[in-house]
């Protein structure tokens, strides 16, 4: 099927009809003004006071096929190809992570913590998209940081992030698991690395798991801090003398994680009373 008219009104209309049970009614209605607003330059205002205004039949086609990603449960993020992260809008256009509103916790809780300090040599370990670097780079401007990642889809994004957000982060190849990937020192380290459980896939939502990279989300149920604890021996090697760690955490194991830090660390709950952020001071 196709949508009947180039009127929002009809556009609407046709969504509710083709996403009706896969998504409550408000968050259709809600998805479908932002698709209309990216594709067609319209304001949200205009949307909901001119219901019979008309867009371009060549946005009508991406409007069409918008929704039936949709309706696929692809994520709208992905069919945008841009997500909001820390007032910074980052590109999705590769095979790299949704950023998630509890990693701005994680970088709020950073921005804050240091944002006074000069002169701080900064590393994201497994970057992705680069959000978490670039938000970093973008409130602590005198910072010099580096964003490290196995993937080359993510590098590909994370240097097209800064580039369009004229940010200077340096991002190079490195995996987490190999501590002698690079020489360089640090001030401060920050991770949001793989840490959902393969036994917790059932909790998982259909659009997580078809379509997101699962390299970047899960850990194997027999070794689930793997990524933990290389992080740990890292800091060993690579992190400057009163240093600290900044990680995100799966709930359920946040006291297992703590303990593979030979310092003091805090454990700090996010916005849902969930463990989620791990501090470690050396």
């Amino acid at each position: 099927m196709r949508i009947p008219s180039n009127k929002i009104c009809d556009i609407t209309r046709f969504a509710l009809n083709e996403l009706n049970g896969i998504y409550p009614e408000r968050e259709i209605k809600s998805l479908v003004n932002i698709l209309i607003t990216h594709f067609t330059g319209f304001s949200l205002a205009t949307i909901i006071a001119e219901p019979n205004k008309t867009v371009l039949e060549s946005d009508l086609l991406k409007l069409n096929f918008a929704i039936k990603d949709l309706k696929a449960e692809k994520p709208l993020q992905y069919i945008i190809g841009e997500t909001e992260f820390y007032g910074l809008n980052i590109r999705l256009k590769h095979n790299v992570l949704i950023p998630r509103p509890e990693t701005e916790e994680l970088v709020d809780l950073i921005i804050k913590e240091n944002k006074d300090i000069p002169n701080l040599r900064i590393a994201d370990l497994g970057t992705g998209s680069g959000a978490i670097a670039l938000a970093i780079k973008k409130n602590i401007p005198n910072a010099e940081v580096f964003g490290f990642d196995i993937s080359e889809d993510a590098l590909l994004q994370s240097k097209d992030n800064a580039t369009k957000l004229n940010l200077d982060v340096i991002f190079e190849e490195g995996n987490i698991l190999d501590n002698n990937f690079t020489k360089e020192r640090f001030d401060l380290i920050v991770s949001n690395p793989p840490y959902v459980m393969e036994k917790e896939k059932k909790e998982i939502r259909n659009n997580v798991l078809e379509y997101e990279p699962h390299l970047a989300l899960f850990v194997s149920n027999s070794d689930p801090l793997i990524y933990y604890r290389a992080i740990a021996e890292f800091a060993k090697t690579n992190l400057n003398k009163g240093g600290k760690v900044y990680l995100e955490i799966n709930e359920a194991l946040g006291q297992e994680t703590a303990e593979l830090f030979n310092c003091t660390t805090r454990i700090i709950k996010d916005i849902f009373d969930k463990d989620r952020i791990i501090v470690a001071n050396y």
